[in-house]
């Protein structure tokens, strides 16, 4: 399961996602409250840092040491020095620099950490990515920029200028390099995601707290894309995509990449137990032939018992079958008439949907059965071929989904 942390300096940007957590719980320390919760199936930890560098590094590095985030994201306000950007455009860390840090006269570059070559700390370029996906999506004006940090608060036009000339810098704040430089130290992918709220030089007409508010929000929804993305990234990632098998056109998306690697396999039957753990299933059914390898580890982890739906022939007692349509003639599927029975609340669990043929004459032989099928759990789904049109009878619940065929 992925776990993220999320920062923010401002306890407005902390307060917009805890009603939106589930199992919420607060663990204090030193000081932070830490906010750990489920935002669907990403386990986030809610952090507000407090203004400044101090902050922000402590805090950060007590997340890191407690928590174990697989991400950070740190989100707040902002002053442009970018003059193309505007009250309410949004900055996504490419990069963050300590402004304030100047041993120029030992011969150090200003924002270079002492005795060391360090200044620039790289955000995540897919947290980036995704963080600027996310934005455009919503409508938001975005731009992948250079954060840059310092224990002041910039108010002059000139110093203003002079960040723009020196450190080529799109916004300055008082917390984003510290967040970045921790995250860094640990080996922690980060990102930081900003929003305008003046000019560094107190030319916005804006009400700050009103403006805190209404930034939080934005920054939130820009999370929550990025969440959604991220929620089962690693699990797509660990499927392989062969062209052109088993005919010319096809990319298959062959899961035994997946079984291979003892995280992703557990990760997916524990994403299937944690949603089902709870709904009184009585039986889960697979469907032949890799739905099967699923089906079964999940029923083990239920207690519950497991069923095959099998094709033709391979099933040795009476069975009721249904004949489903392919692009090209028909296929069959079958169940022994003694699997499922009245009343049974049945999972049914598959690798793949594509057209959606298979799981519906599954699902049409377990209600002739008198089963009542709780939900359709996939591995993986292909949109584009619009299988779950034909599932719409029924809950269908998917794990990732891969564009085209």
């Amino acid at each position: 399961m992925v776990k993220v942390g999320i920062i923010g300096a401002l306890k407005e940007e902390v307060d917009v996602y805890l009603s939106k957590l589930s199992k919420l719980r607060l663990n204090k320390k030193s000081g932070f409250d830490f906010f750990s919760g489920k935002m669907g199936n990403v386990d986030l930890v809610i952090i507000k840092s407090g203004v400044g560098k101090v902050n922000a590094s402590m805090c950060t590095q007590f997340l890191i040491d407690d928590f174990n985030p697989d991400y950070i994201i740190f989100t707040g306000v902002a002053g442009a020095l970018n003059p193309e950007l505007n009250i309410k455009d949004i900055v996504i860390s490419k990069d963050s620099i300590q402004h304030d840090i100047d041993a120029s006269s030992l011969g150090f570059p200003r924002g270079t950490i002492l005795f060391t070559e360090l200044r620039n700390f790289s955000a995540s370029d897919k947290l980036a990515n995704l963080a600027y996906d996310s934005a455009k999506s919503l409508g938001f004006n975005a731009i992948k920029g250079r954060m840059l940090t310092g224990d002041q608060f910039i108010t002059d036009s000139h110093q203003n200028q002079d960040l723009v000339n020196e450190f080529q810098g799109d916004c300055v704040d008082m917390e984003s390099a510290a967040v970045a430089q921790v995250a860094d130290f640990n080996n922690i992918p980060h990102v930081i995601i900003r929003t305008i709220s003046d000019k560094a030089d107190h030319s916005a007409d804006v009400n700050f707290t009103e403006f805190c508010k209404e930034a939080a929000e934005m920054s939130y929804e820009v999370v929550v894309g990025i969440l959604k993305k991220l929620e089962y990234k690693n699990i797509k990632e660990k499927i392989r995509t062969i062209p052109n098998w088993p005919k010319p056109g096809i990319m298959f998306r062959d899961i035994t990449t997946l079984l291979n690697d003892k995280e992703g396999f557990k990760e997916v039957v524990d994403i299937f137990y944690d949603r089902y753990k709870d709904k009184e299933i009585d039986v889960v059914a697979g469907i032949d032939a890799r739905g099967f390898i699923f089906a079964s580890a999940v029923a083990y982890k239920l207690g519950v018992g497991f069923v095959p739906i099998r094709k033709p022939g391979k099933l040795p007692s009476d069975v009721i079958s249904q004949e489903y349509v392919l692009e090209y003639g028909t296929n069959t599927v079958e169940i022994h008439k003694d699997a499922i029975k009245q009343g049974d609340n049945v999972l049914v669990i598959d690798d793949l949907v594509a057209t959606g043929g298979t799981a519906q004459a599954s699902c049409n032989l377990i209600e002739k059965l008198g089963g009542n099928i709780v939900e359709c759990g996939i591995v993986i789904v292909l949109p584009d071929l619009n299988g779950k049109k034909k599932l719409s009878r029924w809950p269908v619940y998917s794990i990732v989904e891969f564009e085209g065929d």
